[in-house]
């Protein structure tokens, strides 16, 4: 592809590197395919927050800021964060974050051949109709959690509530701009498909795991030789049911050998860690947030990751579980649905219902009874994944789809 020729992709996302989490996982892996097509890309992005609620100490006070992660620009708006955590400040974030985002594509003149929007915050999708508009554009989704679908499962909004219907009316105007819907499940492209979407708009592009050289990097913990050790890694917030983790740890408390480590932070963070204090649950340890090679080396030096979900969330297949099986971590997964079907469909551990503490307490020890099986699951976790779900090989695959659609400025 020539320099003349080549295609200007505009990438919008509330995350990016070096902020860890699914998202910025996600998204920096999308970029990176697009520019090793050719394309010229840029990133449209907030100041990094996440998960601690704080922009880093290197953006504060800036209200905009250029940057490059090798050939991709990546653009950083002003951003309110708040380590609160509460929904108000969680809207701020995302509104100032929005608000920033389409100033930027109002008032920029480049050019841009194509837009690409993750979602949610479900707020941005105005600042991508906005770009697709003035540039005329091509729209691409990429639809990490189906909105109103999701808040609607976790028991936040109700099905006829003002806030479902004010989400349900952008989202259908997103799918309607949009050629093509990206969707991260099979269950979630159904939720898209509901929406009257006609289903050749609607593709799947899974999440997956990239490869990740934990073996370099220090161990996080001192195993005793009779310890058991349990971990759970990634965002403390609504979505995962981490109240029941604690749970099913003070239900263990008799045996010394179990021990829990909490790696990540997020909304819920603080309230855990008080409430593991307070009620002496004396096995369970908070690391708080580490970067992402650390807490991957975490997961293979444990005997088994926790993936906790709330009741009614049976369309989420969280990329944790993608990270575990990446270093051969077996997996006891509390859930419904697309995460208890895909753990199961690869071998790679056990599943129980989703906020039942005394299940999950039961079989975290059947598996440190049953050493045989946890070593079948852990190598059947990382076969499983390395065959089907690696990262590079999605995002390639996505980006030579969307060069289907043809030239820009087409609508």
């Amino acid at each position: 592809m020539s320099s003349a020729h080549r295609q200007r992709v505009l990438i919008i996302s509330q995350f990016y590197k070096p902020e860890s989490c699914a998202a910025a996982n996600r998204v920096s892996a999308l970029a990176a395919a697009f520019a090793s097509a050719g394309s010229d890309v840029t990133v449209l992005t907030g100041m990094p927050s996440f998960p601690q609620g704080k922009v880093e100490q290197a953006y504060r006070g800036r209200l905009f800021v250029t940057e490059y992660d090798g050939s991709i620009a990546v653009k950083r708006v002003w951003t309110f964060a708040s380590p609160g955590g509460s929904a108000m400040e969680r809207l701020l974030n995302w509104m100032s974050v929005a608000t920033g985002m389409l100033l930027y594509v109002l008032f920029q003149r480049r050019a841009i051949d194509l837009v690409v929007v993750s979602s949610p915050p479900v707020t941005l999708t105005l600042p991508a109709l906005a770009a697709a508009w003035r540039s005329r554009a091509h729209l691409i989704a990429d639809i990490r959690d189906v909105f109103p679908e999701v808040a609607i499962g976790m028991g936040m909004w109700r099905k006829t509530g003002f806030m479902t219907h004010a989400v349900t009316a952008l989202t259908d105007q997103l799918y309607r701009r949009a050629a093509f819907v990206v969707a991260v499940t099979e269950g979630a492209r159904a939720e898209i498909l509901q929406h009257g979407v006609p289903p050749s708009k609607v593709i799947v592009a899974p999440n997956g795991a990239d490869a990740v050289e934990s073996a370099r990097e220090a161990a996080l913990f001192v195993r005793g030789r009779h310890d058991f050790v349990i971990t759970y890694v990634g965002n403390m917030g609504v979505a995962a049911s981490l109240d029941t983790v604690l749970d099913a740890a003070k239900l263990l408390l008799d045996d010394p050998a179990f021990r829990f480590i909490m790696i990540g932070g997020g909304a819920l963070e603080r309230e855990l860690r008080r409430r593991a204090q307070d009620e002496e649950i004396t096995n369970v340890s908070f690391l708080g947030v580490l970067p992402r090679e650390r807490a991957v080396r975490a997961l293979g030096d444990c005997d088994v990751c926790i993936v906790p979900l709330r009741a009614g969330l049976t369309r989420s297949l969280p990329t944790k579980i993608f990270d575990a099986f990446s270093v051969g971590c077996a997996v006891i997964v509390a859930a419904d649905g697309e995460a208890r079907n895909f753990v199961q469909e690869a071998g790679g551990g056990v599943a129980v219902a989703p906020e039942d503490p005394a299940a999950l307490a039961a079989a975290i020890r059947r598996l440190r009874s049953d050493p045989a099986s946890l070593l079948e699951y852990r190598q059947n976790a990382r076969r499983f994944l390395s065959k089907r779900y690696d990262r590079s090989a999605i995002m390639n695959e996505l980006v030579a789809h969307v060069g289907m659609i043809g030239p820009a400025h087409a609508g």
